[in-house]
């Protein structure tokens, strides 16, 4: 039986590098992609306290979850590789690692933005948060 590769997606360039280097590591793998919607980039139910828009439409995350998932089923085709694509909703390292956990995944293939220092301390790593907490392998592409 093949492995099951679990790629999340975001159609950042790291994310597009890992992608193509699933592909070339796990030549005989079943690939999924995900893309995740970060509840806290969603808009919160408006009062007279706080009336700041965060400028994002529910509908609007979930089509460019859906655009994310038709580029990277471009790149896919580009290799000569069929993708299984999924969208959840949450945080996406707690989505990432539940998928693993839940969905018989044998390897995580993730990119990683390469901040450092303050940056990664203040905008966290979903990268390192997978890596720590995957019950399955993990690499890490920067």
């Amino acid at each position: 039986m093949p492995p099951r590769i679990l790629v999340p997606f975001d159609d950042s360039e790291p994310a597009r590098e890992a992608l193509a280097y699933a592909f070339d590591l796990f030549p005989d793998g079943e690939f999924i992609v995900l893309a995740v919607v970060d509840p806290a980039s969603m808009p919160s139910i408006p009062n007279t306290a706080d009336d700041v828009d965060s400028g994002h439409d529910p509908e609007e995350l979930l089509d460019d979850a859906a655009d994310q998932l038709t580029t990277a089923v471009a790149i896919a085709d580009e290799h000569g590789i069929d993708v299984e694509t999924w969208t959840r909703t949450g945080s996406p390292a707690q989505e990432i690692i539940e998928c693993a956990e839940r969905d018989a995944i044998d390897h995580v293939v993730i990119g990683s933005h390469g901040r450092s220092g303050v940056a990664r301390i203040l905008l966290g790593s979903v990268a390192e948060v997978v890596v720590r907490h995957s019950p399955v392998p993990v690499t890490v592409v920067r």
